[in-house]
């Protein structure tokens, strides 16, 4: 099997990568690159130096401009006339120099023999490039005012222009003078490039050791979460992202707490309501095998508790099952739209049998051509259970409220029964499986999971529901009407 690798050893990787791609990037710019960087800089600084230059020809300051301009820039400049006679030069020396117009007097040097003479202050400052006929043939060549192009050594670039009176503007930028400062970097890049690395290296160790130490201490804790130790220390203050993941596991943590709880409850709880019937069934069963059986209206009776017994444990399992089926989300809804108040008027005339054999009174207040969106089977069994429901908490009187109305375009159902209501701290607690079943009067009649089963129901139908318990106790839930023919 192979191994994987760890989230520390991954993040190492990653980091050394980064700094090996970045330092790459970095060697290819200041070294293999650096010349073509340059060259374009110094071809478009030479071309912009020369344009400026030109603007000012013809006026007072266009020598003090080429001083300046080629200094700045670095720069040979020349002004010639059209057969090629010097009428100008300057470069990124001629600051040091002086200005060539200047006499003998006013340019004194105390370190010349007395008389001796500088061949700048000859007017001989220096002699025209190797270029230069170059720049006037491809002027001659191209027939326009300016030219530009890099000599046949790429040593320098020469562009010139043809100035408004006539004379020849020659601006010279060298190009090869950046081969020592690439040399320079190389040798600098190596050093750095290797100590880099080695600091890489060991941060991205670093690094990686504090990401992964919070990272395992989190799997440690899921690992005992895993045990059932639903409360394990989790590390938090890292870094956002892992305290959301703690925040997470801690949640998860509490839920699965409290499924484990809710499946021990409800294990208990299914437990005894099976072994009440089974009870039942078995001592019922041996007291006819035993005693009542020679006794036809005695056996007769008996037979009858079996058989109710057995009814309602497997009504009891069936909304075991339902309810499991609900909350794993396995139920489909068949969607469509009815009428509600047609399906109410059924569900009450399921119940008229049981009333009149045991003198209950429900007294229906449906309000005609309700129409709702929703599941017609499920939708019943919800109105079912909350007459069930009202029919086990009534009072002496039994007696039952069932009405149906339409307000602000939604249906809203009601049960109301008489008895003695619920306990304002128990009002929270009512629809939780088997809360009824703990609180209700006659144990024998219900399973406890109707009111669960409502909810699940009506949640998936996005309803609203309630309970309403002052003096009398009313169940509700309000449906969004599709249209309502009695308003």
């Amino acid at each position: 099997m192979k191994r994987r690798k760890s989230f520390g050893a991954k993040l190492w990787r990653w980091f050394v990568l980064f700094s090996a791609a970045i330092f790459l990037v970095l060697w290819l710019l200041q070294t293999v690159f650096l010349q073509r960087f340059y060259d374009g800089m110094a071809i478009r600084s030479a071309q912009k130096a020369a344009e400026n230059m030109a603007e000012h020809a013809g006026r007072a300051d266009f020598y003090d401009v080429i001083d300046e301009t080629a200094a700045e820039n670095a720069l040979l400049v020349f002004v010639t006339d059209a057969s090629g006679k010097i009428l100008y030069s300057a470069d990124e020396y001629k600051g040091l120099y002086g200005n060539a117009k200047k006499t003998e007097e006013q340019n004194e040097n105390p370190y010349l023999s007395s008389g001796e003479v500088l061949n700048w202050e000859k007017g001989a400052l220096r002699n025209l490039p190797y270029s230069y006929e170059s720049l006037m043939a491809k002027l001659m060549e191209s027939g326009s005012n300016s030219v530009g192009f890099v000599t046949e050594d790429n040593a320098a670039y020469v562009t010139g222009i043809v100035l408004s009176d006539g004379h020849i503007l020659s601006v010279s930028m060298p190009l090869g003078t950046v081969g020592g400062t690439v040399r320079i970097l190389r040798f600098q890049l190596v050093w750095v490039c290797v100590l880099s690395l080695i600091l890489g290296f060991i941060l991205a160790g670093i690094i990686s050791k504090r990401f992964e130490r919070p990272i395992e201490k989190i799997a440690d804790s899921a690992r005992e979460i895993a045990g059932g130790n639903f409360h394990p220390e989790l590390p938090k203050g890292f870094c956002a992202e892992l305290d959301e993941l703690s925040d997470t596991l801690k949640e998860t943590a509490l839920r699965l707490e409290k499924a484990q709880n809710a499946q021990r409850e409800l294990l208990a709880n299914v437990s005894h309501d099976l072994r009440t019937p089974l009870t039942l069934i078995k001592g019922y069963a041996e007291m006819v095998n035993e005693i009542s059986w020679s006794d036809a209206q005695k056996r007769e009776k008996d037979l009858d508790v079996i058989i109710r017994e057995a009814d309602r444990l497997t009504a009891l399992v069936n909304e075991i099952l339902d309810f499991s089926a609900m909350q794993a989300s396995r139920v489909t809804q068949k969607y469509g739209v009815i009428d509600l108040s047609r399906a109410i008027c059924e569900v009450i005339g399921q119940f008229s049998p049981f009333c009149e054999q045991n003198g209950f009174m429900i007294e229906a207040e449906i309000a005609d051509g309700i129409r709702v969106s929703a599941d017609e089977a499920q939708i019943k069994r919800v109105v079912y259970n909350f007459i069930d429901n009202a029919v086990n908490h009534t009072d002496e009187s039994k007696r039952i409220k069932v009405s149906l109305t339409a307000k602000d375009g939604c249906a809203r159902f009601e049960v109301t029964d008489f008895g003695e209501g619920i306990a304002e701290e128990d009002l929270p607690y009512i629809w939780d499986r088997y809360y009824t079943a703990r609180n209700r009067k006659n144990k024998a009649a219900v399973s406890g999971l109707g009111l669960s089963i409502a909810k699940e129901i009506l949640t998936a139908h996005g309803a609203s529901l309630g309970v309403d318990s002052k003096k009398a106790c009313t169940f509700w839930f309000e449906l969004q009407a599709s249209f309502n023919a009695g308003a």
